[in-house]
């Protein structure tokens, strides 16, 4: 079982539950925007690992947000012991609840934005949730929910939601972040993408270097910034995301 080079495993996000200083729980968090049908060689490393090394319960969660994808990923990996099968907990579109009560959408804005990117294709009042949740977060972050929800919509689900934010508490920040989407070359949807861009490969420990970041500082194409930010999740060396 020596090996003379080390293969090394890299999760996606590893959350910590702690009770005091005491470790007591570990989640590891992957993004599957496609199935790939290796990955589960990686998984169970992922878990075996975390688990031997804070000797703690350790989980797998695994956020698919196509609903094929979402389950396939969720078949139970055998790895061989009797007794020993690895069974990923999948966020998918079966998953996330379909929200459409104002007063939910206010109490949990973050679920209700996953509901309204999932869901909001088919039911105009998770649209309408959509709305209220925004209205419900630090403005500050704003245009960059409405960035990931509307990307997931329908163009005619798309302009429904533009309506409607127009009509349901137009005071806040909602209008603002409609308008940066629609316009694609707006600064600061460009320099929002920029640092989530960065902020992302620097948090997976990806090798970021002058030439990449000047790279990502020049880009002005919103369309592959976003490319970037998507491949960002799942590559395994930093020059992967830009070629």
């Amino acid at each position: 079982m020596n090996e003379t080079k080390v293969t090394e495993h890299h999760s996606d996000s590893v959350v910590l539950f702690l009770d005091g200083d005491k470790v007591v729980m570990a989640v590891i968090v992957e993004v599957q925007l496609r199935y790939e049908k290796d990955k589960i060689y990686d998984w169970f490393p992922y878990v075996a690992n975390l688990w031997a090394r804070r000797r703690c319960p350790t989980t797998l969660v695994v956020y698919a947000p196509e609903r094929r994808t979402a389950r396939r990923c969720a078949a139970p990996i055998p790895i061989g012991h009797p007794g020993l099968t690895l069974t990923p907990l999948v966020i998918g579109p079966d998953a996330v609840p379909v929200i459409t009560d104002p007063e939910t959408a206010v109490e949990t804005p973050e679920l209700t934005l996953l509901s309204g990117a999932i869901h909001g294709n088919e039911n105009r009042d998770v649209l309408k949730a959509v709305v209220h949740a925004l209205n419900a977060i630090e403005p500050s972050k704003t245009v960059l929910y409405v960035e990931y929800v509307a990307k997931r919509l329908s163009e005619a689900a798309k302009r429904e939601l533009e309506t409607l934010m127009t009509m349901i508490k137009p005071e806040r920040h909602s209008i603002v972040a409609v308008t940066n989407y629609a316009d694609g070359q707006a600064a600061g949807q460009l320099d929002t993408l920029r640092r989530i861009l960065v902020r992302l490969i620097e948090k997976r420990g990806l090798a970021l270097t002058d030439e990449s970041r000047s790279q990502i500082s020049e880009c002005a194409d919103t369309d592959t910034l976003d490319m970037w930010v998507e491949r960002a999740i799942l590559a395994e060396r930093a020059e992967d995301i830009f070629n």
